[in-house]
């Protein structure tokens, strides 16, 4: 029987789950190493490892400004993913399991957002003398510039467009995502003072090498903007356009003359938001076509819901042929028969069934069937067909000075991806100038609990809360479809959380207390005999 006080108690740490919101500060303090936090599943499954369940039971609990500052210290864009990440989170929430319907994690962390009514400049730690030069504008470009200003390094960033945002500002909708919004996230940048360089283009306006000598560091977010094409006869004609070209000319306030029969091609978010956008502008039939399956589909069913809801006829399983021109005008264009998208180990590879076909009238269709990175602007020994040759973990390229993230590198990406790699960027480029190892806690086991069983037993079935969206009588122009959560609906929808993860001793804890000291919410708290303490 051990009688030492010392070493008899293994199981001390006491957590009340109604304060704790999993920050892990009590981990990271931990003398001993003897604590670990469950790291609830939709933090696990968030790119950029936002804490979902902290800044939920801040709302809870009635604390806005507390739980939007969690959301910011993942990321600086709250308003922005508010409305357009692709919910990971979601897909894992283990309130599946109780009422088949996740917590509404996205919509919430936009309610956090939308009702701050203070103005927020975040500040900068300190000034240092280093300079870092980010090329491309887009959401990998902006949170790690976001963050190099933020830990005190000069920033310039430039971009092929007038002002930064990339595909964001370009080309998702403003019924999706309100100019107005992405304006406001974006100044948080300007506040900060970093400085912006548009119309510059690389390997035109500026030079690599010339850069090299400027800057201390260099990061590569280019994007993937090289519009990938059908090569079939007519692309080209009058009447097509590539997805790209026509949402950047409506964000323009320069949109093409829409014809009446709209045939959009691609099964993405881009041809949905294109054929949304068509109806807007006045077609009066859009059918999107795409060769995936209806449960194939890139895009969010959500958005292809949506879509649906507004009159965009679907065609699934159907691959173009060609396209149909009387003389020189456009008339239609012709399908052949996909009879499988991937193949059997799940790569994009479509099989057709040449002969059956099916033609569709149309006097102007979008062409979306994805984007790429436009690799001629570096050297050819800099990258391979997927991407820029880089580290996967520091994402530091042969050239020690110049790293890269986003879609430049392996392609395509969603936003909330390419934000987690520029955030992995800046904190590379971050060590890089500082003489740190680059690799430090990247490659090594990390203080979380990844599989456990959450407790579930007082969970009650309770359904997802619907997020109020505009009626379809008033979607005829760019104003934004979903409305979002009033107060007490977001309240009500926050509460659904099972508040997953907690923290937990594994060993023998021997008192030493700054677990207990340093948490924020004063939620931990170690047993220890009378006389001791």
């Amino acid at each position: 029987m051990d009688i030492n006080i010392l070493t008899s108690l293994s199981d001390n740490i006491r957590i009340d789950k109604k304060k704790c919101h999993a920050c892990g500060r009590c981990v990271e303090v931990c003398v001993l190493d003897n604590l670990r936090l469950q790291l609830s599943p939709c933090r696990q499954a968030c790119p950029i490892g936002m804490n979902c369940q902290g800044y939920i039971l801040m709302l809870v609990q009635g604390k806005t400004e507390k739980g939007l500052e969690i959301v910011r210290e993942a990321v600086p864009f709250a308003g922005i993913l508010g409305r357009v990440c692709s919910r990971p989170c979601e897909a894992a929430c283990n309130r599946v399991k109780i009422d088949e319907q996740p917590v509404a994690i996205r919509d919430l962390k936009r309610f956090l957002s939308d009702h701050d009514g203070k103005p927020w400049n975040p500040v900068v730690a300190q000034e240092l003398p280093q300079k870092v030069a980010i090329i491309g504008g887009g959401p990998a470009g902006l949170t790690a510039a976001y963050y190099l200003r933020f830990w005190g390094f000069q920033v310039t960033l430039y971009d092929q467009e007038p002002s930064p945002g990339g595909l964001m500002r370009w080309a998702i909708p403003e019924f999706r995502l309100p100019q107005e919004v992405l304006e406001r996230d974006l100044s948080y940048l300007q506040n900060m003072s970093i400085k912006f360089m548009g119309n510059r283009t690389l390997g035109k306006d500026m030079d690599l090498e010339e850069l090299e000598k400027e800057f201390d560091a260099i990061l590569l977010t280019l994007g993937a903007w090289e519009q990938m094409r059908l090569n079939s006869p007519g692309e080209d004609t009058p009447g097509a356009f590539q997805v790209l070209e026509f949402m950047k000319r409506v964000r323009k306030k320069n949109p093409p003359r829409m014809g009446e029969r709209v045939v959009v091609i691609g099964g993405g978010n881009a041809a949905v938001d294109a054929a949304q956008t068509a109806l807007r502008l006045g077609a009066k039939k859009v059918c999107v076509v795409s060769l995936e399956k209806r449960e194939e589909m890139p895009a969010f069913s959500w958005n292809v819901r949506e879509a649906e809801e507004e009159g965009v006829h679907i065609q699934n399983g159907w691959g173009p042929q060609r396209f149909r021109l009387e003389g020189k005008k456009l008339v239609g264009v012709s399908f052949k028969k996909c009879v499988s998208a991937l193949d059997s180990q799940g790569v994009f590879r479509p099989n057709y069934d040449e002969k059956t076909t099916m033609d569709f009238p149309a006097d102007m269709v979008i062409v979306a069937i994805g984007q790429k990175p436009e690799m001629e602007l570096l050297d050819p020994s800099w990258h391979r067909s997927a991407g820029v040759l880089c580290d996967p973990f520091t994402l530091q390229t042969g050239n020690p000075k110049i790293f890269s993230a986003g879609d430049f590198v392996g392609g395509s990406k969603t936003i909330v991806e390419a934000m987690s790699q520029g955030k992995e960027a800046a904190l590379s480029i971050q060590r890089f100038l500082q003489g740190e190892d680059l690799y430090y806690g990247r490659r090594n086991g990390s203080p979380y609990e990844l599989q456990f069983a959450a407790d579930l037993s007082q969970a009650k079935p309770r359904l997802r809360l619907l997020l109020p969206s505009l009626p379809l009588s008033q979607r005829k122009g760019f104003q934004e479809v979903a409305l979002g959560y009033s107060r007490e609906e977001a309240m009500a929808e926050a509460e659904r959380c099972l508040n997953c993860g907690v923290p937990f001793g594994l060993r023998t804890c021997w008192f030493c207390l700054p677990c207990e000291i340093e948490c924020p919410e004063k939620a931990l708290y170690v047993e220890i005999p009378y006389l001791l303490r």
